[in-house]
């Protein structure tokens, strides 16, 4: 008995831009229970994000064509290849000198259970499980670092003008797969009912998260579930070019699923981009905190008006309670009083 693995992906120009920088891999890949899924979103601004992104499309189909190994290595080694592939291109073509990308890429295997994913720029991967939608990486923006620390809202993100700064991309320069600085990569458990969701800016810019999970939550193939979010972000006004793969994984009934692989931190490769990682996010917030200082506090307005209140009643409350006889003072016995001490005069002459 099979699983069923159910993915799609699609990408639209949205409401205000005339050419369509981003790309997606939606497809099986080495056997019937794994698939690559990725979405690539050009850089704009820059000549040839469109060329950026189809050109680290075909590289990391290319080198994740066969397995070779460990697959979240493979994955690393896959979007290093494209980005130095993309350096080369810049070298040989001054019109595309600047040119660049970001993406997010997985591997999803149902037999294992396992999802494994490289991630660098704004693009995201969601897990949507249970009626609860899990946001897996990390915005390298300097808004998203303030967002993902809770500095900022998520509307307050959305609408930020300066949301579309990115911290890390892939092209602009050569990278190492260990090199601490580029890569955020990792893997998690994928299990029966599990909702991958990897999209663009484009559609995050325009939908909020509670809007994502009523889309996902309807009872429909994955396809329509696509066409119903980048519907609803052309709708918010499509400010961008909008992105979306799905991946669905729904199994037979009675099917047997391999139990979930624990993930093993002694293999360097994983080991050293989580420390790379930790170091870089830190970096990257101090960056952020620099370029976007965080607002004033509010003033507390509301203990003020309470006290102020609070004050006024008691006035009021004295004013009107009854006045009560003030007692008169005992008399002192004559036995009881203290001695006075004696005056004391200080001489303040000093002695010669």
């Amino acid at each position: 008995m099979t699983t069923l693995l159910e993915i799609a992906g699609q990408t639209d120009v949205g409401q205000n831009r005339h050419d369509n920088q981003d790309t997606y891999l939606a497809g099986p890949l080495w056997t019937d229970h794994s698939v690559l899924l990725a979405v690539i979103d050009g850089v704009g601004g820059y000549a040839g994000g469109a060329e950026a992104a189809a050109l680290a499309r075909e590289s990391i189909g290319q080198y994740m064509a066969t397995p070779t190994g460990d697959t979240l290595t493979m994955l690393r080694e896959a979007v290093v290849f494209a980005n130095n592939q993309i350096v080369q291109q810049r070298q040989q073509n001054p019109a595309l000198a600047r040119m660049c990308c970001v993406l997010t890429v997985v591997v999803a295997d149902a037999q294992l259970g396992r999802l494994y994913y490289v991630h660098v720029g704004d693009t995201r991967l969601y897990r949507f499980r249970q009626g609860q939608l899990e946001k897996i990486t990390h915005d390298h923006s300097l808004v998203g670092v303030r967002e993902d620390a809770n500095q900022l809202t998520e509307r307050e993100a959305m609408r930020h003008p300066r949301r579309n700064e990115i911290l890390r991309d892939v092209g602009s320069m050569p990278h190492r797969v260990d090199d601490p600085d580029f890569l955020e990569s990792g893997e998690s458990d994928f299990e029966p009912g599990d909702v991958l969701l990897l999209c663009s800016d484009g559609l995050t810019d325009m939908l909020t998260r509670a809007q994502l999970v009523e889309v996902l939550g309807r009872p429909m193939p994955v396809a329509e579930q696509i066409e119903a979010l980048i519907q609803a972000a052309n709708e918010a006004g499509g400010h961008d070019n909008i992105t979306v793969v799905l991946g669905r994984y729904s199994a037979p009934e009675g099917a047997e699923i391999a139990p979930a692989l624990p993930i093993d931190d002694s293999r360097s490769a994983t080991a050293s981009i989580r420390v790379g990682t930790q170091g870089l996010m830190q970096s990257e917030a101090t960056l952020a905190a620099e370029a976007l200082p965080e607002q004033p506090p509010k003033r507390r307005w509301g203990a003020l008006v309470l006290v102020v209140l609070g004050v006024l009643a008691g006035v009021l409350w004295w004013q009107l309670s009854p006045s009560e006889p003030t007692p008169r003072p005992q008399p002192v016995r004559a036995d009881s009083a203290r001695t006075p001490k004696p005056f004391t005069t200080i001489d303040s002459t000093r002695t010669p």
